[in-house]
């Protein structure tokens, strides 16, 4: 079968697809914050929120496509339009604080029990979103929801890519993705135009990740192996081989020589090798967080149909991931380092475009809609970089807890990008100019520093304090990985 996927394989990319249709929530203010524009009495259609100030009581909104909770408690414009803001950065804080901590616990008490806990929370909040009775309630909801997405994020990717084999990851990125999850959330709020109803078809349409690691799923061959719970992994493996369907065969393990000890978050810091690693993985995902939430956030307000667009970004990220794993399996020499590296040059080149579109107000025409599709698609190649580079980079011992750091600082940048669309009121160009600046300052960084390691295997990745260059000058940990990426 196409990558080797048998039964269990399918069971663990559909619990990715509809993981990460749950941590769409994040962008769920696309439709919750959307605002149509309005018309003073019989006056023309326009989004000047001078006019708006002006004839707040006579306001009439143009085509509402959604009904939006910034039109149920309007904020619509300054002051008041910074609850959009804070609406997306409550949330983004939850979500920084899950990552750290459930990441932590994961690599700790095992997988499994923190996965089920994280889409737990996080499902029942989306569904208490639907029934919250006021604003600072839905405030506070938000938060925990963000919490269980931290969680989620960190955990079940963690958790599904110790189950799949090296040559399935990219499958997963590309045919389980963003692009389809956010599809799916496009057309629940497209059937149910109202941000309640939405809320609670979401939570029902995440269920089936839930219930698949809670009866399905056994805990983490790779985890239990680690913690050097043997007898279990061979439980596990040869649960796996049952809902498989195929004939259990015992495999031979390398041997832990750390006696199957998780680093801590300080014992990693320590460790010169694994510190350099993380501080490139660090400013990958903060700028592909930043610039990605806030590309997101602000295609509510590009000109035409909102649905329309949506499903139209929707589509190309999807579409463009299956594109992506065709290269990665037919081309060689695409590697890690060529993915992120080229997906961030197309994205400063795209909006570079637009920002100079911005200042000559020239916003309205489609080459300004088709330059940001490109442009936000090949965001989300720099996204699929930074998650298989951060897993394959870290071994097994500090793999979700590095995996939670770099989210962390992503959330960080999450946290910030509401503001830069707040900016927008003063300086529309605001949020391409920072994409490009950001960009071209990660785009250096990645072409000196990034590991490449693409197809290493997890269980053999090691970072001691000996790491040494490859004849490319790119930096290496661990003799396995030199050899992988000599031979690719």
């Amino acid at each position: 079968m196409l990558f080797g996927i048998n039964r269990f394989h399918f069971l663990v990319l559909i619990t990715w697809q509809f993981s990460i249709f749950f941590a769409s929530q994040q962008i769920f203010p696309i439709f919750s914050n959307y605002v149509p524009q309005w018309k003073c009495g019989d006056g023309p259609v326009t989004s000047n929120c001078t006019v708006y100030l002006e004839c707040k009581q006579n306001i009439t909104f143009v085509d509402v496509a959604f009904k939006s909770a910034a039109l149920e408690y309007g904020w619509i414009c300054p002051p008041d339009a910074y609850n959009q803001s804070l609406f997306s950065q409550t949330q983004f804080a939850g979500v920084l604080l899950g990552t750290f901590s459930f990441g932590a616990m994961a690599d700790t008490v095992g997988r499994k029990p923190v996965a089920v806990f994280a889409l737990s929370l996080g499902i029942t909040m989306n569904f208490l979103t639907g029934l919250a009775p006021n604003r600072y309630i839905l405030v506070a909801i938000r938060f925990f929801l963000g919490l269980a997405v931290g969680g989620t994020l960190v955990v079940v990717c963690t958790f599904v890519m110790e189950m799949l084999l090296p040559q399935q990851r990219m499958a997963l990125r590309a045919f389980f993705n963003w692009g389809v999850a956010r599809l799916m959330m496009t057309l629940i709020a497209m059937a149910l135009p109202e941000w309640r109803l939405s809320s609670i078809a979401c939570a029902i349409a995440a269920l089936p990740a839930l219930l698949i690691i809670v009866f399905i799923f056994p805990e983490s061959p790779t985890w239990l192996h680690n913690k050097g719970k043997l007898e279990e992994m061979k439980k596990s493996e040869k649960h796996i081989a049952k809902v498989a369907g195929i004939p259990y065969i015992p495999v031979e393990h390398q041997k832990i020589e750390t006696g199957g000890t998780q680093k801590s978050i300080f014992e990693m810091f320590k460790t010169a090798g694994v510190l350099r690693r993380l501080s490139v993985l660090w400013l990958m995902w903060f700028v592909a967080s930043i610039c990605g939430y806030a590309v997101d956030l602000n295609s509510n307000s590009i000109s035409g149909d909102l649905f329309f667009n949506q499903i139209l970004f929707s589509i190309l990220i999807a579409v463009s991931k299956m594109i992506l794993v065709l290269v990665d399996t037919f081309v060689p020499g695409f590697k890690r380092r060529t993915l992120h590296q080229g997906a961030q040059a197309v994205v400063v080149i795209c909006f570079l475009i637009l920002a100079v579109m911005s200042v000559q107000k020239n916003t309205e025409t489609p080459i300004f809609l088709i330059i940001n599709l490109i442009g936000t698609v090949f965001i989300e190649y720099t996204w699929d970089a930074c998650y298989l580079c951060a897993v394959e980079s870290m071994e097994t011992s500090c793999r979700a807890s590095g995996a939670g750091t770099c989210s962390l600082v992503a959330r960080i940048g999450a946290i910030i990008s509401p503001w830069l669309l707040y900016t927008k009121f003063w300086w529309p160009p605001s949020v391409y100019v920072t994409v490009v600046i950001l960009g071209s300052i990660n785009l250096i960084v990645s072409y000196f520093f990034l590991v490449e390691t693409k197809n290493v295997n997890l269980d053999n990745v090691h970072i001691t304090e000996h790491n040494h260059d490859d004849e490319n000058g790119i930096e290496i940990g661990g003799e396995n990985e030199a050899m992988l990426d000599k031979k690719h």
